[in-house]
């Protein structure tokens, strides 16, 4: 075989992994969205919906996979890390607001390394949550949205491994450990004012019943 057999051979494959790449693009960026919607409606308390724009995202990544299963070499690309960084992130702002549980990897068939990136971009969410459980002076749902950051934080820490074996995970700790502390910080500040609100408003109390009495 000839030279200009075998790169017309490899400008064949590569134009046919070049038009699985165009289809699959797109389709990822969309599930990224669907991602990015479901966050927000998990915050809003909407989660029914959270819960539909998830499996949608889902059955959209599903589709890219069947997609990209043509082409050997998107097989091994990491054209659906973002993505899959994003789902992990949804789901488990959803499950933990809602319920108060983490979704697992297999429940969604996430692979480890996007599941791990995605549980430091949790917590990132979940201090958005405890703000806005303090606006709402509800200072026992802050307290356990801060012990889940804690959970999350004290298990992604024990993955101390190069970056190129986990990208990006221990920039996203170090983001988490200044987050953690700095809402720490915000329920500690809640709390102390709370019980001297409380400890005022039973001073008065006793007041009130000094002068009836």
């Amino acid at each position: 075989m000839d030279f200009e057999s075998v790169l017309g051979k490899i400008r064949e494959e590569i134009e046919k992994d070049d038009a699985v790449r165009e289809k699959a693009l797109p389709l990822a960026r969309k599930a990224v969205r669907k991602c990015s919607e479901s966050i927000k409606m998990s915050h809003r308390g909407e989660f029914e919906l959270a819960k539909i724009a998830l499996d949608e995202a889902n059955s959209i990544i599903e589709e890219v996979k069947t997609e990209i299963a043509e082409s050997e070499y998107l097989l091994k690309s990491h054209i659906l890390d973002t993505a899959f960084q994003e789902l992990a992130e949804a789901a488990n702002v959803l499950s933990i607001l809602e319920r108060g549980e983490i979704t697992t990897p297999s429940e969604y068939d996430i692979p480890s390394r996007a599941y791990l990136s995605g549980m430091g971009d949790t917590i990132g969410e979940l201090r958005r949550a405890v703000l806005e459980s303090l606006r709402r002076d509800d200072i026992n749902k802050s307290t356990e949205l801060l012990a889940l950051m804690e959970h999350i934080f004290e298990g992604l820490k024990e993955f101390d491994f190069p970056n190129a074996l986990i990208p990006d995970l221990r920039r996203k700790c170090d983001i988490a450990r200044n987050l953690i502390e700095r809402t720490r910080g915000d329920v500690t500040n809640a709390v102390r004012q709370n019980k001297m609100m409380q400890e005022l408003s039973e001073f008065e109390e006793r007041m009130k019943q000094k002068d009836s009495s």
